[in-house]
């Protein structure tokens, strides 16, 4: 026989009768609906003004028990009251009842993702959450798990929703099984057991070879009445998708410990400064900032920093040529092997470099205004170990984390690839990790610079760091932080090869890394973490070999990761740390703590989606009265004493059919004053049932949104990949136009420059063609003056001879 006894509260210990055949008649109807484990069971009683029930309700705190015979077989809460008056003038109030299950649609998960998560990560995840946001008579345990052993893995997103439908539309959808809730009296508290319902002992557990089933006709009612399901009294407001920010692309070149560019062997930002540098490094010799500072004013006055410079005038039938103005066979002298271009800028100056006069013609350039190279060479080839890499058009190096230690030695389930027996899905490891054991030390070194793009924490990896290099390596620092607090870079922040990234504090760090188009997060995210197939890459050879063939800088500015999730905007910033606000004392203590996310997607700000979330609460107090209509759904009568979930032969209308051929029971209803032994069933397909307030009030619409959202994402998903394609071809465009104006630049300046020569020498020429006109003037005037006194003096000569005497007699 069925009772029903009441209580005031969820954790309150007296008991009310609410119906037993044996004590009272009160009770007009009682319906007991019974369901499969994906939906929430109900029960529906009508009572007069005698009953207790009449006087004592109260929505989410009045909870009833429902007991056949000493088996509780339904533990719930007051839902929703109709009050109804009868032909007959009879008042009576009916009451909708929801099991303990709905406890779970009361709280809001949090914004979560793991992309290799098993099924008790999962359902322990959902359960710590909704434990925390309820009361603690609302909290519910894990207690039986079948899946407690199983490795089964799947990549897990759980983007604000229900606790209820975390369990059922991730969890359940994911990886299968069946939930069953349990209320101990004895403790008070609420159980949850995750069954393995594909497992051959739990179907031959719910498969009966007896009674048969017997299907009847149809029954359909409307209620209507007041329906508070849709009350929050602890609202997580949720805004518009977070969308990613651009982050601006920094100069990651890497650099010497003087702060110079590591291998400049052409000009840098516009200035021979860092190839200067690079070149005495490579000579063995000692330069100082002001002997740099030299070099570069002598750069400037000899061929204005342009590598085909070529000087008009001859010198012995030579020209000087290039940065410098070497004479030809005077660069040939000082080349050094490997080295014999003229027009190399970076040629010229170690051919500079190993001319002993060179530092000293060049800190005196101001007072000589010349410069020529003397003395024998001092080197026939780079004395400095240097190996050119001339495929690479990036001065971005590459260096190991640990320098002190190197490369270090490697187990085979550290290093990169496919490893039999490494223990990991299809034997696959998409990084390279450096053990704390075999790469001591704790400062964790960037091994390729690059533009910081996250900084954060992600399940499965801990704290991480991820960067992006203008050559187009996404690099991920992992596994190694303990906390945010041991990661010594920002996001937006610049880095360069050698930087200090972190403080290792755990057992070893995983690098890894992939190249543009195919970012890190389209890896992670996307699921790709253990196949050998995609597109991730050694960073081991990338190290030694300092990169690989066709690696360039790109000439853009801004980089942005549309693919990596950011949840939504929330109320945390603006309301003291706290993702949620509450309603009003008067709806709590009415409703208690009901927690629910709700989506604003016009509020594009914190501030205002606290507004929009205030504003919300707020109407609600003024219409939760709202009226709603309830129509039951189909009615299939049976036997009394069948199992939801449990499986029996059927016979319809005389048509038996094999015995091997077994209907599933998905609901069950169980007329408890009238009939409790003709329940009504619901067989074969499920159909939403009058309980599911909370959890399915527009199915058509909601495949619609999603069909819609599916379409969104599909669109997402296609604009990056355009993007990409875009960036390529922009970086090619420009790539190809900057090495064709750089050498019709350099032509131009060639032209220019020997213009300016030649129209200086052409002054200079008609100067001195002047000036050989005046001197030449000037002695025509000045021997036609002599040869006027010399005139003048031989008629005088010529005057005195005349007048001597005659004889020469005194």
């Amino acid at each position: 026989m069925y009772r029903i006894i009441g209580y005031n509260g969820p954790r309150t210990k007296n008991q009310n009768v609410i119906y037993d055949i044996h004590e009272n008649k009160y009770v007009d109807e009682a319906k007991l609906t019974l369901k499969d484990s994906t939906q929430i069971d109900d029960l529906e009683i009508t009572v007069n003004k005698k009953n207790w029930l009449f006087t004592h309700n109260h929505p989410f705190k009045t909870h009833v028990e429902v007991y056949d015979d000493n088996k509780l077989i339904f533990r719930g809460r007051l839902l929703k009251p109709t009050k109804e008056m009868k032909s007959s003038g009879q008042l009576s109030h009916t009451y909708t009842f929801e099991s303990i299950e709905a406890y779970l649609v009361d709280s809001a998960q949090r914004f979560y993702y793991n992309y290799n998560a098993t099924a008790t990560e999962v359902l322990k995840h959902i359960l710590k959450w909704h434990n925390k946001d309820v009361s603690k008579s609302h909290q519910v345990w894990l207690k039986r798990n079948d899946f407690e052993k199983s490795k089964t893995t799947h990549s897990i997103k759980i983007d604000y929703m229900t606790s209820w439908e975390a369990l059922n539309d991730v969890l359940i959808k994911k990886f299968g099984g069946q939930l069953n809730f349990i209320y101990d009296k004895e403790t008070g508290k609420n159980y949850l057991d995750y069954i393995d319902n594909q497992s051959e002992k739990y179907v031959n557990s719910i498969t009966h070879n007896s009674p048969v089933l017997q299907i009847g006709s149809n029954l359909k009612s409307i209620n209507f009445g007041m329906d508070p399901s849709n009350v929050v009294t602890r609202l997580v407001p949720l805004g518009v998708e977070k969308k990613p920010k651009k982050v601006q692309i920094g100069s990651d070149y890497t650099v010497d410990a003087d702060g110079s560019i590591t291998g400049a062997t052409k000009k840098v930002h516009g200035s021979w400064r860092d190839a200067v540098k690079h070149a005495a490094r490579l000579m063995n010799v000692s330069v100082s900032a002001s002997d740099v500072d030299a070099i570069l004013n002598l750069i400037k006055h000899e061929s204005g920093g342009h590598t085909h410079a070529v000087n008009p005038t001859s010198v012995l039938g030579q020209h000087a040529t290039g940065l410098l103005q070497f004479l030809p066979t005077t660069f040939n002298y000082y080349a050094v092997a490997g080295h014999h271009n003229i027009r190399d800028g970076f040629d010229s100056l170690l051919a500079a470099f190993n001319a002993p006069s060179f530092l000293s013609d060049a800190r005196n350039w101001e007072k000589t205004r010349n410069w020529s190279p003397s003395g024998d060479p001092r080197y026939s080839k780079i004395p400095y170990k240097y190996e050119s890499k001339s495929h690479l058009k990036t001065l971005n190096k590459w260096g190991w984390p640990f320098p002190s230690v190197g490369e270090g030695k490697f187990s085979s389930a550290q290093l990169f690839g496919v490893h039999a027996g490494n223990g990991r899905r299809n034997s696959f490891h998409d990084g390279l990790d450096f053990g704390s054991v075999d790469h001591a030390g704790s400062e964790i070194h960037a091994i390729h610079g690059g533009t910081v793009m996250e900084v954060s924490h992600a399940t499965g990896i801990g704290w991480y760091v991820l960067t992006h290099s203008s050559d187009g390596y996404d690099i991920i620092y992992q596994e190694s932080f303990s906390s945010k607090s041991k990661i010594s870079v920002k996001k937006g922040q610049h880095i360069k090869t050698g930087n200090v990234i972190g403080n290792r504090d755990t057992n070893h760090v995983h690098i890894g890394v992939c190249k543009k188009p195919y970012s890190w997060s389209k890896g992670f995210y996307g699921g790709h973490s253990f196949d050998p197939h995609w597109h991730w890459l050694d960073p081991l050879k990338l190290i030694k070999h300092g990169g690989q063939k066709g690696d360039k800088a790109s000439t853009a500015k801004y980089y942005k990761e549309s693919t990596t999730p950011h949840g939504r905007i929330t109320i945390k910033s603006v309301n003291k740390d706290k993702d949620y606000i509450l309603a009003d004392k008067d709806m709590i203590e009415k409703f208690g703590y009901i927690a629910k996310p709700v989506i604003f997607n016009s509020a594009k700000t914190p501030a205002g989606l606290l507004k929009k979330a205030q504003a919300y609460l707020k109407k609600q107090k003024k219409d939760f009265n709202k009226e709603s209509y309830k129509i039951s759904a189909l009615e299939l009568p049976q036997y009394d004493k069948f199992k939801v979930g449990h499986r029996y032969p059927t016979q319809t209308f005389g048509l038996v059919l094999k015995q091997e051929k077994y209907l599933l029971i998905t609901q069950k209803e169980i007329d408890i004053p009238n009939s409790p032994y003709n329940s009504s069933l619901q067989i074969g397909d499920k159909a939403t049932g009058i309980a599911d307030y909370q959890v399915e009030t527009n199915n058509e619409i909601k495949k619609q949104i999603v069909n819609l959202q599916n379409d969104v994402i599909g669109l997402t998903e296609a604009v990056p990949e355009l993007q990409t394609n875009t960036d390529d071809l922009e970086d090619k465009v420009y790539g190809d136009r900057n090495y064709s104006e750089a050498g019709i630049g350099h032509a131009k300046a060639d032209v220019k420059f020997l213009r300016r020569d030649f129209n200086k020498f052409k002054k200079e020429t008609k100067q001195h063609f002047n000036k050989v006109d005046e001197i030449q003037k000037d002695h025509e005037t000045r021997i036609k003056k002599i040869e006027s006194e010399v005139a003048t003096l031989s008629a005088s000569v010529s005057a005195l001879q005349s007048a001597k005497p005659e004889g020469g007699k005194n």
